[in-house]
This record gives C-alpha cells, structure tokens and sequence, in this order.
C-alpha cells in the first residue's frame, strides 16, 4: 500500500538538521515539546528524504497509543519497491515529553529554524533508519497528513479505534467480512487468487498485493477489533 504524502517544507537547513548522520546540528536550537494535552502530540512525523524517508504515525484510541513507522525497500530479485511497517508495542510519554517504546525512544521537541520558527518534531535517539544506525539521533517534522491519507478502506475506523460488539451487531455478515479483510487488505496483503477477497480488493485503488504475510504489522488495535469481528461473524 502506497501512502501519498503532504509533506511540510521548510528552509535548506531545516532539512538538513532532519539528520545526524555525518551532519551537524546545534542541539541548543532544540527545546522540549510539552503541550497542555498528550492528544496534539497526535499526528504524523516525516523522517529523512528520498529512499530513506519514513513516516511515523501516533494516535491515541482510549487506553491505548499506537505508532507504527512506514517506509520501505526495494525487494532483491524483483526490484519492486514494497512497503514495510515497524509496530511499536508499550508505548509511553511522559510529563515532560519523553518517548519510550520497546524498540525505540526519544523526546517530542520544537526546533529553531534559521527565520526564528519554532517547528513541532519528534527525536529519535535510536533511529530506524539504516544508514545512520550509528548516529545520535534523528528529528522528524510534524506534518498536516490526515488520518483518511493513512488507513484508506470503507471501514479505516478498524485501524484507528476499539470496535464494539453493539456497533457490529449492525452491520451484515459481508459487511463484517469485508471490514475484517480490509485490515490485512491495508498492508498489502496478498489474498487468494480468484477468491471472493481477492476480486474485490483488486477493484479499489488503494489496494497494492504485495505481501504474504502481514501479521507482524498489526497494531494493538486491529489484533483487537480482528478477534472481535470474528465472534460477531
């Protein structure tokens, strides 16, 4: 699944301060982001340019906070750029703005920009991004990517939140179907040639066949809203 990206633009040296590896960044132009609500820490966070550019993306749903990073890679043999996805588990912020997670961690922070701006971002002192895997960190700008421009599908709400067993009751057995399949669909799952699922994820076009398996991207919530749908079926 290809994601289009709204990407912010910002001066020469904002862009460059993006990353460390090998480019140097004055940390006294970096300030902790402390905002009245954890919801406007919300949203999507750019990283890096050109291949190696990724996007980091945080929403908050009840108890739960979901991040997951999408970029992506050229497949060997093939030479077909695929999409990749790096579910975070046990993620926490802090009063202060601290970002922890099992795989990464870091500090949501404004940058200085040359013209005086204060710019939201977020550091990430254990950078996924291969080529600088031995740098200090890396920064990634907030954007304005709505959540529609992420999860496309008739039923996104799978992704983004906790179903109910009340609003499931509602809806049709196909309809239940198709929400549940549209979760795998989103990744890029391959379905079964000339099955039902196949024909019609083929048909939208959003949809990219690209993986046999996609369990490992699954988010807290969709493993969640998966089992549900499955008791309401």
């Amino acid at each position: 699944m290809r994601i289009l990206l709204i990407i912010l633009i910002f001066t020469s040296k904002f862009t460059f301060a993006q990353y460390w590896g090998g480019l140097e960044i004055n940390e006294s132009d970096l300030t902790n982001w402390t905002p009245k609500f954890e919801i406007e820490y919300a949203g999507t966070y750019h990283f890096g340019e050109s291949e190696s550019e990724s996007d980091f993306h945080l929403f908050f749903s009840g108890d739960c906070i979901i991040g997951q990073v999408q970029n992506g890679y050229w497949e060997e043999n093939t030479g077909i750029w695929k999409s990749n996805y790096i579910t975070l588990t046990n993620i926490s912020i802090d009063k202060k703005g601290k970002f922890t997670s099992d795989q990464h961690s870091g500090q949501f922070i404004r940058y200085k920009t040359e013209s005086g701006d204060l710019v939201k971002g977020l550091r990430i002192d254990n950078p996924w991004t291969s080529w600088i895997q031995d740098s200090e960190f890396e920064i990634g700008t907030k954007t304005q990517l709505k959540f529609e421009n992420i999860y496309y599908g008739k039923y996104n709400q799978a992704s983004s939140r906790k179903l109910n067993i009340e609003e499931l009751k509602q809806m049709s057995s196909e309809d239940l179907k198709l929400m549940r399949n549209e979760i795998f669909a989103r990744y890029g799952y391959t379905f079964k040639k000339g099955g039902e699922m196949a024909k019609y994820f083929r048909k939208q076009e959003w949809y990219r066949a690209q993986h046999e398996k996609v369990e490992q991207y699954l988010t807290e919530i969709e493993l969640y809203n998966i089992e549900l749908i499955k008791k309401t079926e």
